[in-house]
């Protein structure tokens, strides 16, 4: 098949274009900056760099394409930006549109269902609404849960404070997804995509708080290590302390809001639920422990659960 993918080699896409290649395809990565090139061509992939916001390179990236895989930049979105993220969207239609693509495979969320008491991830509801206006195309979207390594964001208040403190309740059921996991599903919907338009959640694994302190207090050899319960003001003056914007902090602490009410938060999720990925909590720890002893990457974690970077 010929498959462009968008994402360059960022926490999916250093998964899934080797998978893809490695399946026989001749995939087309779609990269912000030609110092990706060599990177993308030790893969066996063919590098393009542009803009996504420009409907005419997006169309030339996307003729040809049996399978294309488009997901928005950047990092976390907010409320502010739901206007950009819908003109992001409404590009991706007409390039694909335009170029003929019968097959597409779209990156959301879980909240996407959801209005704005989930705060920033039902952003990606309007972007999956936009994308439904594709006429004569299969549309498959992804929706992960919370990505494992904006845990890693913790790691400079367990090493000062030793404590993992958010405005979530210990012992609150939370479901997490890992890059592989998400990168196996998206390839695999590429590779077959259903007819019609339908919706794939991908999680890794449910952990609690509670059961992840616990997990890294054994880990890191830290029996002192604690989970605290922030209460939204708490969390709000934390955030906007260290530097985050104010913006930013209000959508943090309403998708803190919305998890904590879980059993409706998942409920989409619960409904159609995947079979577990193979990157579970056990899998996630030693990874931790790598990047807090600075022999990982601590600083490429996306500030959402559930939020998305390159």
């Amino acid at each position: 098949m010929q498959i462009t993918v968008l994402g360059s080699l960022g926490h999916i896409g250093q998964h899934l274009v080797p998978r893809l290649v490695h399946d026989g395809h001749n995939v087309t990565v779609v990269t912000s900056s030609e110092r990706r090139f060599p990177a993308i061509q030790a893969l066996g992939a063919k590098p393009v760099a542009g803009d996504i916001a420009d409907a005419t390179f997006l169309t030339t990236a996307f003729t040809g394409a049996d399978a294309v895989f488009t997901m928005l930049a950047g990092g976390a979105l907010s409320d502010d930006l739901i206007a950009a993220a819908i003109q992001q969207a409404s590009t991706f239609r007409t390039a694909i549109a335009a170029a003929g693509v019968h097959n597409v495979v779209q990156l959301s969320s879980v909240g996407a269902d959801q209005g704005p008491e989930v705060g920033p991830l039902h952003t990606y509801g309007y972007v999956e609404r936009e994308m439904r206006r594709l006429a004569g195309v299969n549309l498959a979207f992804v929706r992960p849960v919370g990505f494992w390594d904006n845990l890693l964001t913790f790691i400079p208040q367990i090493r000062n404070q030793h404590a993992m403190a958010a405005n979530i309740p210990g012992s609150t059921r939370r479901a997490w997804a890992a890059p592989e996991d998400i990168a196996t599903t998206v390839a695999d919907l590429l590779e077959r995509t259903p007819v019609g338009t339908t919706t794939r959640y991908v999680v890794s694994d449910f952990a609690s708080g509670d059961q992840i302190v616990a997990a890294l207090r054994a880990a890191l050899r830290m029996p002192d290590l604690q989970y605290v319960e922030l209460t939204d003001d708490q969390y709000r003056d934390g955030a906007l302390a260290a530097g985050v914007p104010d913006a930013l902090v209000t959508g943090m602490v309403t998708m803190g809001q919305g998890q904590r009410q879980a059993d409706r938060f998942y409920a989409d999720l619960d409904a159609h639920m995947p079979e577990l990925g193979t990157h579970g909590l056990s899998t996630f720890v030693p990874r931790f422990v790598a990047a807090y002893n600075g022999k990982g990457d601590a600083g490429n974690a996306a500030p959402f659960a559930g939020g998305h970077t390159r």
